[in-house]
């Protein structure tokens, strides 16, 4: 308990003295500024909010930046971040709370608590609360989630549940493992039905209100204008313009619409900390952190537990989730056996926030060496449409020279740029860049074939058909350059 006490006294005068702009950094804490500043100009980000804990006190917590790009507005560690998938482990919380009140049995079957729950799949019978936990029901995935289209209606979620009657299943529930968000927007409907209040109020109610997370909400429209962010995308010329679309839609709420800020994390990092108690109060019992922290599916050298993934910093145990989405990025992860957390958010998706993060919670925690650098797409996309190919070249050659080196020089982010460029339209500059990624390394069939890409984006589909044919004799069982020279052949007989 003194613990507890000691890190809620921390905490709130940390937040007071950086509002008095009277805080004196410690020497570890500049460290973490000095990294944080350096990562934000690598990747051309235009904020960062960060806090990390270790041994039960604030280490540092700030943010650096700006909300938006257009409105230059400066952010504070109030601002609120859409934290995608970073959702989840809330969800996860949520079920297990419930499941100490008798309410959900995570061993039940999902059609037990949503009798209308339907697919085209007699399987979807056997999918329980914990497959959906865990990432192993079998649900699939999807790529559009409907940003365009918002719902905000109470009914968005139901509707969501009850949408996929025409959806088989990927795999027979609980035999495999694969990442589904849709997983866990149906959980949702499931707490809602159970709790006898919308998924939104549910959190308000059993989660943000006892820990203390006070502008923490999964309803975007409770988001005040002055603390919200905007969302960053890689525009047309390759920089960062403000998204025309922001990543919320209801019938979503549980995969990714949580919106919290680096004050409000940081108390969630504490009751994960001290195995679900805050301040006296119990968010959920020890017994349920064990539930929450423990593995139900080994999917090769990734552990999953029920939302959290598990890995290890120096042979000590860590949990993590990360979230990308359009426009933000995102990361969480606690070290029970150093008492340590981190958070990293990001108003662009274009952020390591996961490699970065956990590369300042090694440093902190374990003393290591700390270098940023970003892969160096990040830069070569500042000089490619206007300047062109040789300067991209000259960049490349005097970074891989540079000891030590600011970016990852490696092939494959050339490949990267390419494809950035294809996205936009810029199929002359992509066959630049591809071209050039050949004289890299000619020997991989993987590269010749990104060349006949940009060839077919010229519509030069008999180039395209001949690059696709060298990267073939190069790699025989290349199965992408077989299906397009038949796709491609087709074009040219039509």
């Amino acid at each position: 308990m003194k613990k507890i006490l000691y890190f809620t006294t921390c905490f709130f005068l940390f937040f007071s003295c950086k509002k008095d702009e009277k805080q004196t950094l410690s020497p570890e804490a500049i460290q973490i500024k000095n990294t944080l500043l350096k990562q934000k100009q690598l990747f051309d980000a235009p904020g960062i909010a960060f806090g990390i804990i270790t041994n039960d006190t604030i280490v540092y917590a700030d943010a650096h930046g700006i909300k938006s790009r257009d409105t230059k507005e400066p952010l504070t560690t109030s601002s609120l971040f859409h934290m995608a998938s970073v959702s989840k482990p809330f969800v996860a919380t949520a079920i297990v709370q419930l499941a100490e009140r008798g309410k959900i049995d995570l061993d039940e079957k999902l059609i037990h608590y949503l009798p209308y729950y339907t697919m085209a799949d007699e399987r979807y019978k056997d999918i329980t609360i914990k497959h959906m936990l865990t990432h192993t029901s079998g649900i699939p995935n999807i790529d559009d989630y409907g940003w365009d289209k918002p719902e905000y209606d109470d009914g968005a979620v139901e509707r969501y549940a009850r949408s996929q009657k025409n959806i088989k299943l990927d795999f027979t529930p609980g035999k495999k493992y694969s990442y589904s968000n849709p997983a866990f927007d149906i959980l949702c409907d499931v707490i809602a039905k159970t709790s006898g209040m919308t998924f939104e109020n549910y959190m308000k109610k059993n989660i943000f209100e006892p820990i203390g997370m006070k502008n923490s909400t999964f309803f975007k429209p409770d988001v005040p204008k002055d603390l919200e962010t905007q969302p960053h995308v890689l525009g047309d010329s390759l920089q960062l313009v403000v998204s025309k679309i922001y990543p919320y839609n209801r019938r979503h709420a549980g995969s990714s619409t949580l919106h919290s800020n680096v004050e409000d994390m940081l108390l969630w990092a504490n009751v994960y900390l001290n195995k679900g108690s805050i301040n006296g109060k119990q968010i959920f019992n020890e017994a349920s952190y064990e539930l929450l922290t423990s593995f139900h599916f080994p999917e090769g050298e990734k552990q999953v537990c029920l939302s959290w993934f598990f890995g290890k910093l120096n042979d000590s145990p860590l949990y993590y989730h990360s979230g990308r989405d359009t426009g933000y990025s995102t990361f969480f992860s606690f070290m029970p056996e150093q008492k340590s957390a981190v958070i990293m958010m990001t108003n662009t998706d274009k952020f390591w926030t996961m490699n970065n993060a956990a590369s300042i919670l090694k440093n902190s925690v374990f003393n290591d060496t700390l270098r940023s650098k970003a892969p160096i797409h990040f830069k070569l996309k500042d000089y490619i449409l206007k300047d062109g190919i040789e300067k991209v070249k000259e960049i490349y050659y005097a970074e891989q020279q540079k000891k030590p080196q600011d970016y990852y020089v490696n092939a494959k982010y050339l490949d990267n740029l390419g494809y950035w460029l294809i996205d936009r339209k810029h199929p002359k500059e992509a066959l630049d860049v591809f071209l050039y990624l050949v004289e890299v390394e000619p020997d991989y069939a993987g590269w010749v074939s990104s060349v006949a890409d940009a060839y077919k984006e010229l519509d030069s589909i008999n180039m395209a058909i001949k690059w696709h044919k060298k990267a073939l004799k190069m790699e025989p069982s290349y199965e992408y350059a077989k299906e397009e020279i038949e796709r491609l052949s087709k074009k040219t007989i039509e």
